[in-house]
């Protein structure tokens, strides 16, 4: 599951129960000598029990990565290493009943293993960034509301309720709120089916431009067809940023139709993959295989691409992407503002659509946090209120109104081009706005949804109503609530600041939840119904 060279006749192999040291001794090519490098972590014989790995740190420590059983296949129980705990922390569908399993862990060159951080579900791929910064991708599913880019600090608790246990200071089953308070969220969001179901490893770009314009990005391959690049930024102290597609084999028409929700090979699986996932058309070249699990820089500047279906589909080997030398259309970076985002591009692109509101469309939505995972909640459009082009056209500000953290924001370029023509190659990203500049972070609720449905009345929710104006009626009664509109209207929005009998909101709840749901009768309100 992981390999290490440390030299010809040296090699370190992850294995699910332990780290195995493979050595040539006499030098005859073949190897004479296995051991045991450490295996102080459990595992039973379950199908979805895995150990990943294997980076290793300035220091020669090497990192590991545990996931969890799956209860829709047997779990042995007979012969466990250390006495296994079946117990569940939170009523999860995945339990952790072997120690550390749902952990990042690092072994020592003399095999010495360290417990890290704890609450992943099937942290599949595990890196090291140049700066020394462990990170790990973790998969889609209960607790995890979609997969991501994780950086992994010590002590710290990710989500996942069963690894919990394994904790020094566990002294029984925690609640939903216990566990809330603890998670330490993701860097960065790779929103489940507009961004693959299941990343691999996280390599960083460190070819000095071999491989491209995006020298210190981070690359990641997908077990579907598609290889994604993120650009990182460390604001208040921690890392979050913007995760791009790079590379996503065109799935086409039949296979979509063929998926029907379920087999996550072409697309990923279940109803929220279909919604979200945009074909693309067919590539120049080779396509893009399936099983992206396993990428490695060569020092050429060439990235290399170990597949692996795992039995669910036909196509492993290895793949090699070797940069054309032309140069890309794409955004090359997004960054976070005080009022919006920094888009910078590759190349020049046109001042003209560069400033035109219709080329932007921004949405944003959340994730919840709960046991059984999270579909999109609290999706809605964001108002741009400026644009700022660079007099070069290479990047662009784009002022919103309303900017909050707790936010996946997704920025979708419509029909830009640059300087010369060329159409933007891959016109999607995604910026995880986990803190402002500030260091503000999110204080709503995070396992339940703020813009609901469901008619239930817990009392006034001024953060609630915040959000829900500034979605849907900023934009034409103003940020301040003074009205007027948007140019060109008939006539003005109602100015909520108004006061007396005649004043808008002098109206009772009935009457003004009438005219909310149905619209106002000659007048320019639309109907929210």
């Amino acid at each position: 599951l992981g390999v290490f060279a440390v030299s010809e006749s040296d090699i370190l192999v992850t294995q699910r129960p332990e780290l195995t040291r493979v050595r040539d001794s006499d030098g005859d090519g073949l190897a004479d000598h296995y051991e045991t490098i450490n295996d102080d972590w459990c595992a039973t014989d379950n199908w979805h029990e895995f150990t990943y790995g294997l980076p290793r740190d300035a220091q020669g420590d090497f990192y590991l990565s545990t996931s969890l059983p799956d209860v829709a296949g047997s779990i042995n129980t007979l012969y466990p290493r250390e006495p296994l705990n079946m117990v569940k922390v939170h009523g999860e569908r995945k339990p952790s009943p072997g120690r550390y399993q749902g952990w990042v862990l690092r072994v020592s060159p003399d095999g010495l293993m360290t417990p890290i951080a704890s609450g992943f579900r099937a942290p599949a791929g595990i890196g090291i960034s140049p700066g020394g910064d462990v990170f790990v991708t973790d998969q889609q599913g209960d607790y995890i509301a979609t997969s991501s880019l994780i950086h992994v600090q010590p002590g710290r608790f990710y989500g996942h309720a069963a690894s919990f246990k394994w904790r020094k200071d566990y002294k029984g089953p925690v609640d939903l709120k216990t566990l809330t308070k603890l998670r330490t969220p993701e860097a960065v969001a790779l929103p489940h089916g507009s961004l693959g179901g299941s990343p691999g490893e996280p390599v960083w770009d460190t070819t000095g431009g071999k491989f491209g314009p995006f020298a210190g990005q981070v690359f990641i391959g997908d077990f579907t067809k598609l290889i994604s690049r993120v650009f990182l930024e460390k604001v208040a102290g921690e890392y979050q940023g913007a995760a791009f597609p790079f590379i996503r084999d065109a799935v086409g028409l039949k296979a979509i139709q063929a998926n029907r929700g379920r087999d996550n090979l072409t697309i990923p699986a279940g109803k929220q993959g279909l919604k979200y996932f945009r074909d693309i058309p067919p590539r120049k070249g080779t396509p893009l295989r399936f099983g992206n699990m396993r990428m490695s820089f060569a020092p050429d500047g060439s990235l290399y691409v170990g597949q692996t279906t795992r039995g669910w589909g036909k196509g492993d080997g290895l793949q090699r992407i070797v940069w054309s030398g032309k140069q890309p259309v794409e955004m090359k970076k997004i960054q976070l503002t005080g009022d919006g985002f920094r888009i910078m591009f590759t190349t020049a692109m046109g001042g003209r659509q560069l400033a035109n509101p219709k080329t932007w469309r921004i949405n944003r939505f959340r994730y919840l946090y709960l046991s059984n995972g999270s579909p999109r909640v609290d999706e809605s459009k964001c108002e741009i209120r400026s644009i700022r082009p660079s007099a070069d056209g290479r990047s662009v500000e784009l002022k919103l109104a309303q900017l909050e953290p707790g936010y996946v924001y997704e920025i979708e370029p419509l029909e830009l081009t640059s300087a010369i023509g060329k159409k933007l190659e891959n016109p999607l990203a995604f910026y995880t706005l986990t803190r402002m500049l500030s260091g503000r972070t999110f204080t709503g609720p995070r396992s339940e949804p703020l813009l609901s449905g469901k008619q239930i009345d817990t009392g006034p929710n001024p953060e609630a109503g915040r959000l829900v104006y500034g979605a849907f009626c900023v934009i034409c009664h103003q940020a301040d609530g003074s009205g007027g509109g948007p140019p060109g209207a008939a006539q003005p929005a109602a100015n909520f600041r108004q006061r007396g009998p005649e004043a808008p909101l002098a109206k009772t709840d009935k009457q003004l939840l009438h005219i909310i749901t149905n619209g106002a009768e000659a007048k320019p309100m639309p109907a929210f119904g």
